[in-house]
């Protein structure tokens, strides 16, 4: 995990994150991490963007062969318990 050090935040912003942290029962670093993560998270837009990168680099895969792997599976793995067949 990486290390900020943030240098001149108002006093004004510092003692609204302090009351706030206090007030929600957290540490004012533990708050700030919350606000930087919060604040960095993916827009929709980048997200999206992400979703069809994944998408165009996937195989197409049809309905009926996610059916014939799930038949597959079901005959291989007929009359076995997960958990109770284990050796461990």
């Amino acid at each position: 995990m990486g290390n900020m050090l943030i240098r001149n935040i108002p006093d004004d912003v510092l003692l609204r994150l302090k009351e706030q942290a206090r007030s929600a029962g957290k540490s004012t670093e533990q708050l700030a991490r919350e606000a930087l993560a919060d604040k960095a998270r993916p827009s929709r837009e980048e997200i999206i963007r992400r979703m069809d990168a994944i998408r165009t680099s996937s195989k197409h895969v049809s309905g009926q062969q996610i059916i014939d792997e799930i038949r597959r599976d079901r005959d291989n793995n007929l009359g076995r318990h997960p958990g109770l067949d284990d050796d461990n």
